[in-house]
């Protein structure tokens, strides 16, 4: 574990593995923090010096109150601090639904710091304006209930949700663990993370994704019908793989094993893959 500060805000980072490896930037999801990849992270690390940071507002980093430092172009800037606090160029990275939204974009504006990239359930971004329409409103909706609820409201309210429909047959360890991460969060924090990040931010990347410099693996779960559909339509360009598991939003919980085999297979073709320091 290690603490990073940047303007002012203290990161929790978590980190596995040899220093001397290629770096792998794990990204959590809405609402989670770096434990969700508690029991990823000992795997990928095995050749690998993987770094999971607590987003703003998120797990054991602080909390802000200033909406500035929840917008994307803020979070964009911070991973480049965490690239030169971490003394390397580049990365590969990981990125879970937000996470991966955040990943992608960083990507978008430092091709050359994304060595590889790997995609879990991500949006593209609005394609039309009805879309974008309909994101902010549910964005803003979300956004309401936050500022009017306690941490186990919200993490009730989440639980319901069609997209996590599936988690609801995990063990019961595993449920508690994703639970004990959303209650972790301050609400007021996650409200101002949807409004700087929220999907409704979010520019049309279904063609720039296309066209990026570095590969790509977009992991959906066969159960999840609106990321299926993504990675279904990338798999056809050059330079993207898909994976598809037989899990709904959150696949690396859902199905870990299928989940570490893939991703460090998916690596090896990494142009990090033979980088160590001495």
């Amino acid at each position: 574990m290690a603490i990073f500060s940047h303007r002012g805000i203290h990161y929790h980072i978590a980190e596995w593995g040899d220093r001397r490896n290629p770096p792998l930037i794990l990204l959590h999801g809405f609402s989670e923090s770096s434990a969700t990849w508690s029991d990823i992270a000992p795997r990928l690390a095995e050749n690998r010096f993987v770094i999971a940071p607590d987003l703003i507002g998120h797990g054991k980093s602080d909390r802000s109150n200033e909406p500035a430092s929840f917008e994307m172009a803020a979070l964009l800037g911070w991973l480049s601090a965490l690239l030169r606090w971490l003394w390397v160029d580049c990365a590969d990275f990981v990125g879970y639904s937000m996470g991966g939204r955040i990943a992608l974009m960083y990507a978008c504006t430092q091709p050359h710091r994304v060595s590889s990239l790997v995609l879990e359930s991500t949006g593209l971004g609005p394609r039309t304006e009805p879309q974008h329409q309909a994101m902010l409103k549910r964005d803003l909706d979300t956004i309401s209930f936050l500022m009017q609820s306690d941490s186990e409201q919200f993490a009730d309210f989440w639980e319901s949700q069609a997209l996590f429909e599936t988690q609801k047959q995990l063990p019961e360890e595993v449920r508690a663990k994703i639970r004990a991460m959303r209650v972790a969060n301050d609400p007021h924090a996650l409200a101002l993370m949807i409004r700087g990040t929220g999907h409704h931010t979010m520019p049309d990347l279904s063609q720039k994704i296309t066209s990026l410099p570095m590969k790509i693996l977009y992991i959906a779960g066969i159960l999840d019908r609106r990321y299926l559909k993504i990675a279904e339509t990338l798999q056809r360009k050059r330079g993207i793989s898909a994976l598809l598991l037989n899990t709904g939003h959150n696949a690396h919980l859902e199905a870990p094993e299928p989940y570490i085999g893939q991703v460090k297979k998916f690596l090896e073709s990494s142009p990090l893959h033979e980088y160590r320091l001495k």
